[in-house]
């Protein structure tokens, strides 16, 4: 099978990353003009948990690696108390220099330089069963654009058992999306529509 991961070099690595640049300015924009946020967000919910039922059955005891929503992203503080409702551990993301980790959600909660809520505790060193990742843009064979850090590309080349579930809303999917090496794909993609299988390799 063909996928459209391939390395770039010269100026054709350039014009990529200058193509993502515009293409998140373009995302982040259309992503904070969303309307029903509320209705979405519970079509999101219920099409998660109609996923992990499906892959895993009910009431089975998992870890989940969900992200802490910011600004206009997806947001998750629901999934987060559906998961732990469904039996769930739930681990949240905090940055340590250019990696993420892992830390067991609890009550107590900092906020980073760039103001995301991030737990507090001792980083998770084992891998976990699912990571649900923010996006700004995502094609139906798992190709995400994030933010260009490249913090979940690194955690997930070093993790690569979990199932990779990205968490967006339906119009953040685009019909096609030209990744690098470095770009990790997506097992599934949950929107308030659908859910999309992406048979990643």
């Amino acid at each position: 099978m063909i996928t459209s991961k391939f390395k770039i070099v010269g100026k054709e690595e350039t014009d990529l990353r200058e193509r993502k640049k515009r293409l998140r300015a373009y995302m982040k924009k259309r992503r904070a003009d969303n309307e029903n946020r509320d209705m979405k967000e519970r079509l999101l919910i219920e099409n998660t948990l109609a996923l992990l039922g499906e892959i895993w059955g009910a009431g089975t005891h998992r870890t989940a690696f969900c992200y802490l929503s910011y600004s206009s992203e997806a947001p998750t503080d629901g999934l987060v108390e559906a998961l732990k409702e469904s039996g769930f551990e739930v681990y949240c993301p905090r940055v340590e220099g250019k990696e993420i980790v892992p830390v067991l959600l609890g009550e107590d909660i900092s906020l980073s330089p760039l103001g995301i809520r991030e737990p507090i505790g001792e980083a998770y060193t084992g891998e976990t069963d699912i990571v649900i990742l923010p996006l700004l843009a995502v094609d139906e064979k798992g190709n995400r654009l994030g933010y260009g850090g490249g913090y979940y590309d690194r955690y997930l080349s070093k993790y690569g058992q979990a199932k990779r579930i990205g968490y967006c809303f339906d119009f953040q999917v685009l019909p096609f999306l030209p990744s690098e090496e470095t770009d990790e794909r997506l097992d599934y993609i949950v929107t308030d529509k659908r859910v999309i299988r992406t048979q990643r390799l």
